[in-house]
């Protein structure tokens, strides 16, 4: 054998190899399909010896495609897929939608909520109030910490809620840090009182006007003269108030403004009939809704937190105060002494509320079963709460309707278990912002110094949480009748030193 022969061995005996492998391939599949009849159809020659795989068919749906897999182009849908459970698809391009938001997409093909294009219209100056409005000020309404979403999309929608929100949120910010000038908001006052009449005139010639968005606006006003600008001279908190009440009366009653309106309206409506019927307790005279309008309140969003297991009630306390209100003015009309038989009734009804234990029952089980916590900070409030206006009935009661002084021992009782409940509620909390109508009444009645010392240190957390200007008008008031230190001071005249335009 030649060099030249040696060196071309390699690649002869490489080429034999590969031919040989070819043909026994050949040879096993014509072999299989001569006595089996079949043929490999993932096996396409090509070549002399070569085979390849084919892997789709072309014209075959996407999912097909995508699991490389051989379709029957069956259509509507092919075989394979109805197998499967997937859809079939037999578009010409795929359409693959990402619901992640693109970041680096323009701000003109990007998604915008309702509620930002809202936004987006609005001035510096409004945003940052209204802002202000849902995150510092809608919390310090209530003392649940469930309350519900403020209307800020209301405001959104509605130049003159928007007005009246930023209003109080100014108002509100000047007496935390006051920062804002009074002539700025003073200004900012009348464009809301403008708008609020333009809005007026419009609902007067239209029947079909936009009351509930004007009622929103109203009750908004009502609470800013009421909570912050007490004080003021221009406040009109007795206007607000009658014209709450002329809308309600328009649309047909507070139970239905109440059960066809949002949520934020709801609970605005439980903080006014509140502090429609504490003021009219204070003042000696009656409350503008019946009583028979607490039975169906807490159907709804309320400022204060509700008992899960029904054991107590704040609105049932409302409707009690309420109904002892109507009935000590019909006495005082016709000159009539209390019969003893009502006044234990109203004793049964207001007996302070405690929790008990007891053997386990269908809702106490759900306890066990986590439905309801039974640390839950709502319903410790709840209680907390309750009690502290049923002592505080009970003084009316001693007081306003029986004519008892204040050192007499049923008076007393009573205003020290209100006084020990009260600075007895963790600080800080939401319950104590909202016992400034119990502290005010217990408060008044207090004899002991040292007692009213923790009244007044009360009163100083209470405000510096809340930067309310009705906190100091009621610190004012306390400090005058502590002064006078008339046992026999009548109801009405006790608490005369109160701005008229302050609301609890």
């Amino acid at each position: 054998m030649d060099k030249t022969s040696m060196v071309w061995l390699p690649y002869t005996q490489n080429a034999v190899s590969a031919s040989l492998a070819g043909l026994v391939e050949v040879i096993h599949d014509d072999r299989l399909q001569s006595t089996t009849g079949y043929s490999d159809p993932r096996r396409k020659k090509t070549g002399k010896g070569t085979t390849k795989r084919i892997r789709t068919v072309e014209g075959s749906c996407w999912p097909c495609k995508k699991r490389r897999i051989k379709c029957d182009l069956t259509k509507p849908s092919c075989s394979r897929c109805s197998m499967v459970g997937a859809t079939c698809n037999y578009d010409t391009r795929l359409l693959k939608w990402s619901v992640r938001p693109t970041g680096t997409a323009p701000l003109s093909y990007q998604a915008i909520s309702r509620e930002e294009q809202l936004a987006a219209s609005l001035a510096v100056y409004e945003k940052r109030a209204l802002d202000y409005f849902h995150r510092r000020f809608w919390p310090l309404m209530g003392n649940s910490s469930k309350l519900c979403a403020p209307p800020t999309f209301v405001a959104l929608e509605h130049r003159v809620v928007l007005l009246a929100a930023c209003v109080l949120a100014e108002s509100h910010r000047y007496l935390q840090d006051g920062r804002n000038s009074q002539r700025n908001l003073y200004l900012k006052r009348l464009d809301c009182l403008t708008a609020v009449r333009e809005e007026l005139d419009f609902c007067c010639v239209d029947k079909n006007g936009p009351l509930l968005i004007l009622l929103f606006a109203v009750l908004l006003l009502y609470f800013t003269d009421g909570y912050l600008e007490c004080t003021r001279d221009f406040a009109s908190t007795n206007s607000h108030h009658a014209g709450v009440m002329a809308i309600i009366e328009r649309l047909g009653g507070i139970t239905s403004v109440m059960n066809s309106g949002s949520d934020s309206l709801h609970m605005l409506l439980s903080n006014f009939a509140s502090t429609d019927l504490t003021t009219a307790m204070l003042r000696g005279t009656t409350p503008a809704l019946p009583p028979q309008f607490w039975e169906s309140v807490e159907k709804g969003p309320v400022w204060w937190g509700k008992d899960p297991f029904g054991k107590s009630s704040v609105a049932a306390v409302f409707k009690e105060m309420s109904t002892m209100m109507l009935w000590r003015e019909n006495l005082l009309n016709r000159s009539e002494t209390p019969p003893i038989d009502q006044i234990r009734i109203f004793e049964d009804s207001l007996r302070p509320v405690y929790a008990q234990f007891r053997p386990l029952d269908c809702q106490d089980a759900e306890i066990m079963h986590g439905t309801h916590d039974p640390e839950d900070p709502d319903m410790a409030a709840c209680y907390t709460f309750t009690r502290a206006l049923q002592h505080t009935a009970l003084i009316f009661l001693y007081r306003a309707v029986c004519n008892l002084p204040t050192s007499h021992q049923l008076v007393q009782q009573h205003v020290m278990a209100c006084i020990d409940c009260i600075f007895g509620v963790e600080r800080p909390s939401q319950v104590l912002n909202c016992a400034l109508f119990p502290l005010c009444i217990a408060g008044a009645h207090v004899t002991s110094t040292k007692h009213q010392r923790t009244v007044l240190e009360i009163l100083n957390v209470i405000y510096t949480d809340m930067r309310f200007a009705s906190v100091q008008s009621i610190r004012s008031a306390l400090e005058a009748v502590w002064e006078r230190e008339v046992d026999g001071l009548p109801w009405v005249e006790m608490f005369s030193g109160l701005e008229n335009t302050l609301v609890l």
